[in-house]
């Protein structure tokens, strides 16, 4: 039973991998120059506009997993793609792969943009 409570209890204070965040949250991050961000909407997307300090890993493109294992899987990294479907499934290949921490901008660049 002592053995339960000490499970739980690490799996609660344990930092989740992917962490869902607003645009609020990516413009406080955007302030750490250690963590990068990444567009993972097509090229033509990204050419009309991102955010800045960002960029494109095209998730349709079928070296997409390729260019992920290129990437320092120990850093912080903040995702988006138009409206947070793409980033959403980015995020959970990029935690199977290995990466630490991900934070998912899940509105995605629609959002950015709305305003």
């Amino acid at each position: 039973m002592l053995k339960l409570f000490f499970y739980t209890l690490l799996v609660f204070f344990q930092s989740p991998i992917i962490q869902d965040i607003s645009k609020d949250d990516v413009l406080d991050l955007l302030e750490d120059k250690s963590i990068d961000i990444i567009d993972l909407r097509t090229d033509e997307e990204f050419s009309k506009g991102s955010i800045k300090y960002s960029y494109n890993i095209d998730f349709q493109k079928s070296e997409f997993i390729d260019n992920l294992n290129l990437l320092d899987k120990e850093k912080a990294y903040i995702i988006y793609c138009k409206s947070g479907n793409r980033s959403k499934k980015a995020s959970l290949i990029m935690k199977s792969l290995g990466f630490k921490l991900i934070y998912h901008y899940k509105q995605g660049y629609q959002d950015w943009v709305g305003d």
